[in-house]
């Protein structure tokens, strides 16, 4: 088992396996269109673009370096997680204020919140592959099964 300290920027705790990608994710791209009206398809990356097209981020600990593109970022997020519809934890590497107001909103409004933790490590990705089982704990604690 391996262990990385991150910085909590929103505390909480998951254990899902890990859906990892190294392109910056633009949520509002990946999430705004038409398929993701459906309920089932709500957390699918709609972005034909990205390496993560068709992979469902629901329930996984999502591992990226940082969000690109527009303010609707955290309007995204904060319906994902509103509908139980988010990832299990967010593992970046470059938290921003658009990436963290949807999750800190959510929290406000609806009592419903997931896990910010922020590795400014280049070497997060060799580190952490996708379907590992990943623990993110409230201090900023992430531990990664073998």
């Amino acid at each position: 088992m391996q262990k990385i300290q991150g910085k909590a920027i929103v505390p909480g705790q998951a254990r899902a396996p890990a859906l990892v990608t190294e392109q910056p994710i633009n949520f509002t791209a990946s999430m705004c269109k038409v398929p993701n009206m459906l309920p089932s398809k709500r957390a699918e990356v709609r972005d034909a673009h990205h390496e993560l097209f068709k992979q469902n981020i629901a329930g996984k600990v999502l591992v990226f370096p940082s969000c690109i593109g527009s303010t609707h970022t955290g309007l995204v997020l904060l319906d994902l997680v509103s509908f139980d519809r988010a990832p299990a934890a967010i593992i970046v590497q470059h938290a921003d204020s658009l990436l963290v107001s949807g999750v800190v909103l959510a929290d406000v409004w609806y009592h419903k919140s997931i896990a910010i933790i922020e590795v400014d490590d280049d070497k997060l990705f060799d580190k952490i592959h996708n379907q590992q089982m990943v623990t993110v704990k409230s201090c900023g604690t992430i531990l990664i099964d073998d």
